[in-house]
This record gives C-alpha cells, structure tokens and sequence, in this order.
C-alpha cells in the first residue's frame, strides 16, 4: 500500500472515530512511522486531505453498492432489493466495524468544516438520495424523492444515535421503520 493510500485509509478511520478535528496530521504520522511533513507532500493542507477522503469514501460506497446488488436473470435489478442492501451497507458499518457513515460525522460537523469538504459531504447526501429517488419512482412510489430523503436521514441519525448509545437496536428500528414501507 503506497503512502497517500494509507494515510487516507488512517485519515478516515480517525475521521470516522473522532470527526475532522480530531484528525492530526502528527498522529496520522506516527502511526505510519513517517514524518508529517511527508504528508503535507501528498495533501498539503489538512483540507486537501478532507476532500480526498470524501471523494474516496464516496467512490467506496458507490462501488460497494454496485458490488452488493443482485441483478435477476433477466439483467434487471429489483428495486426493493436494491434498497436493502443500500441499507444493509449502513447496518454492516455499525455492527461489524463500529463505525460510523464518515458523511455522517463530518455532515454533523459542517459549519466548522472548509467549504470544500461541506461541498463533497453535500455531493455524497445527494448522490445517495437521487439513487434511492429512482429506486422508489420503480416501486411506484408517490413523491419519491421524499422517500429518499427520509431513509437517508433515518439511516445517517439513526447510525450516529446508535453509536453515541452503544446499542444497535436504535438503528434496527430505524431499519425496521424503512422496510415497513414494503408490506
């Protein structure tokens, strides 16, 4: 793995744990064994570094989306489907790697952010909720945006509110409240 790959890989970690001003570039460092000034080399500034990580993150997530959704034999994916393992890339984060969505943190942390980086959080929130959109225009959802909408920001809280508790079962509900929308 080359430098700037695993700063990145420790940036968000860090980012994901603690948010964007708990990230240093010394302790980013140290953790690599390198000197920070071999950082600045690859990101210059810290919010450089910020939007690299979201552009990345963002990246990630859509092609593990991809990855996750099973097409029928007729090559069409069903949307229902498609939905729930949208869902079930938020729910393996918390409760395999207890991390939370990095969008998520630094969203909450926006109006202290650079204003590049609010920019990329903003472009990753509306790439998620246009996705979603068109997976509910499929289902002959009515006002689908809307939908979209509400999973996402039931998703993102409920995944920050499950993690400040240490207890999964308030992001389950969150889960549970978005599949009702199926029966």
């Amino acid at each position: 793995m080359d430098s700037a790959t695993q700063i990145l890989e420790i940036a968000e970690r860090r980012m994901r744990q603690g948010g964007y001003n708990t990230v240093s570039y010394r302790d980013i460092a140290a953790e690599i064994g390198i000197k920070s000034a071999s950082l600045h080399y690859h990101f210059p500034k810290k919010e450089n570094l910020g939007v690299a990580l979201v552009r990345r993150y963002s990246d990630n997530f859509r092609e593990h989306l991809a990855a996750s959704i099973v097409t029928g034999t007729n090559g069409e994916v069903d949307p229902q489907k498609a939905i729930i393992a949208f869902i079930d890339i938020y729910h393996d984060a918390l409760a395999e790697q207890r991390l939370v969505c990095l969008c998520a943190v630094l969203g909450a942390e926006a109006p202290g952010l650079p204003h590049p980086i609010t920019i990329e959080v903003k472009n990753f929130f509306d790439d998620n909720i246009a996705w979603l959109t068109v997976r509910y225009e499929a289902l002959g959802f009515k006002g689908a945006i809307d939908h979209a909408r509400t999973t996402l920001a039931l998703l993102e809280g409920a995944m920050i509110i499950s993690a400040v508790n240490d207890d999964i079962t308030i992001f389950e509900a969150a889960i549970k409240s978005i599949q009702e929308k199926f029966t």
